[in-house]
């Protein structure tokens, strides 16, 4: 029989492996493709956590962060999403229109998985600041995509029932309670990860 420690140290275990990802060798983007693909969206400016969620006992197993500031972009924390017209730079993801919005979330939503998509408006100014940090945040280490999400959120008031964790359901729990929070769910019932997009 297992024992409590055991059985807890197995599901962090495998919560964890989730941000593990595949390796993709994609070239870092440089200056001149993220200005190239740079896209301002007329909505509000927004943050939106986007945790992927194992249907099989309904917990994160990945989180990213979309931020609508002067530009729209995703924080994709030792993710795996790579396209031709979002260049990457350092886990951030450029020329995020909804279309690529969209195919992020079909990329992620699979059998088995479902994306869970929370969106709160916040100022201009707090947008621009959680841009820059995730921007200043850098290449984060496999398995280590809960940690790097929160830490771009913690220390903003707004934000300061976020928790420091590993585990991306705990974000995702926190950040629901978040006033004014509208959730969307994503499920689709292929593999996953489409490339055609």
């Amino acid at each position: 029989m297992l024992n409590l420690r055991t059985v807890i140290s197995i599901i962090s275990l495998v919560v964890l492996t989730a941000c593990a990802g595949s390796e993709r060798n994609a070239p870092i983007a440089t200056s001149a493709d993220i200005q190239s693909a740079a896209y301002a969206s007329p909505l509000p400016a927004s943050i939106t956590l986007m945790t992927m969620v194992k249907e099989n006992g309904d917990f994160g197993e990945h989180t990213g962060i979309l931020i609508n500031a002067s530009q729209q972009v995703l924080y994709d924390p030792a993710g795996t999403f790579r396209h031709s017209t979002s260049p990457n730079a350092r886990d951030v993801n450029y020329g995020m229109h909804p279309a690529m919005v969209e195919y992020y979330k079909s990329y992620h939503a699979r059998r088995g998985y479902y994306v869970v998509a929370q969106e709160v408006q916040v100022t201009p100014e707090i947008a621009e600041l959680i841009f820059q940090r995730a921007v200043a945040q850098g290449k984060t280490a496999k398995l280590r995509c809960a940690i790097s999400a929160s830490s771009v959120l913690n220390g903003i008031p707004m934000f300061s029932s976020i928790p420091t964790t590993y585990f991306p359901g705990k974000i995702m729990d926190a950040f629901a309670e978040l006033p004014g929070v509208t959730t969307t769910y994503v499920y689709e019932d292929d593999e996953g990860q489409n490339l055609d997009g």
